[in-house]
């Protein structure tokens, strides 16, 4: 009873510290307070240190062999099966900030452009707005955010015919013109999409697509203004393979635009590392994975996917580790 203070009456506790009032032998004291300031200055030092840390269980590449890295990478999950006889693989990756290609594999090799042909398509739209041939109004704007945001194959139909004059052989002439005067030389819109996204005339390569967000970047598609309009769909584009776990915690936004249809996975863009991490750079990235046998299975679809997130995740710790390192900061594995 004496141990429920409710009942005990205020006379004979008020002169007895309620530190030192106990019942039974002298206990030694526990620092409690200290394991949960430990704690507690624990996830502080985490939270601080965590644009300097990588996870230690991925063992990103290095920044300056980055093309040699990969391709022990790609020898490494044929091993694993996760790359099967067919797979072929091409990779574009240009550091924007510093100006560096740093790898080219299989970069002017004709690929299925599956929803990569879209950015295409959007760049032809406001190529025409911009010439005054087509009206800019919600209706054109909302049918280019579905295209790009959601990678709605009825809306890109929808488009084609809008250039075209309700022509969709014209709206395809349309679409080539522009990307000719562009100087996206390996690519070409032979089809529109047919229903089920099952499109294998149209094609690109990863040397194109990284032109294309090149000229994004720099704001020299179309105008300025035009440009940026690009780039805010491609930032919130809701399908990803590129933007994993470690780059959205770290927070680094991501403006791409994926693509896939039977014997096809691939995923294009921009990943603005400069935006979260101090230091960071800015970097391109066309990763594609092609078979022509065309596998329909779902598990060829998984694997390659993961493939592209491996790749992806080593891509970017190489770019975070090199940041961190030239601010002459201890690189934490977490």
């Amino acid at each position: 009873l004496l141990t429920s203070g409710w009942i005990l009456p205020d006379i004979f506790v008020q002169d007895i510290p309620v530190e030192r009032f106990q019942l039974g032998p002298a206990v030694p004291e526990k620092p409690v307070w200290n394991i949960a300031l430990s704690s507690c200055t624990a996830r502080k030092a985490r939270r601080k240190t965590k644009k300097y840390s990588i996870p230690g269980r991925i063992k990103p590449f290095e920044y300056g062999r980055l093309e040699r890295d990969i391709w022990k990478e790609l020898v490494n999950l044929k091993k694993r099966k996760l790359l099967v006889p067919g797979d072929e693989v091409s990779v574009r990756i240009l550091d924007l900030t510093g100006g560096r290609l740093l790898a080219s594999i299989s970069a002017d090799k004709k690929r299925m452009a599956a929803s990569l042909i879209k950015p295409f398509v959007m760049l032809a739209v406001y190529e025409q707005v911009h010439r005054g041939k087509l009206k800019r109004n919600k209706r054109l704007e909302r049918l280019l955010r579905r295209m790009i945001v959601v990678s709605n194959n009825w809306a890109t139909n929808r488009l084609l015919r809008i250039l075209g004059r309700g022509d969709l052989k014209k709206g395809l002439r349309v679409v080539n013109v522009v990307i000719r005067k562009y100087r996206f030389y390996h690519t070409k819109m032979v089809e529109m999409i047919p229903p089920g996204g099952k499109t294998y005339k149209n094609y690109t390569t990863a040397r194109d697509l990284s032109r294309f967000f090149y000229l994004l970047y720099h704001k020299r598609l179309v105008s300025q203004y035009y440009s940026e309009l690009m780039m805010k769909k491609f930032l919130d584009v809701r399908t990803s393979r590129v933007r994993t776990y470690i780059i959205r915690k770290d927070g680094s936004p991501v403006a791409d635009k994926t693509g896939f249809v039977c014997g096809l996975n691939g995923d294009a863009g921009i990943v603005f590392q400069s935006k979260a991490i101090p230091g960071g750079r800015d970097y391109i990235f066309v990763l594609m994975i092609e078979n022509k046998n065309k596998p329909h299975s779902r598990r060829w679809r998984c694997h390659k996917t993961r493939v592209l997130r491996r790749l992806s995740n080593k891509i970017y710790l190489a770019f975070k580790v090199h940041a961190i390192k030239q601010r002459g900061v201890k690189v934490v594995s977490l």
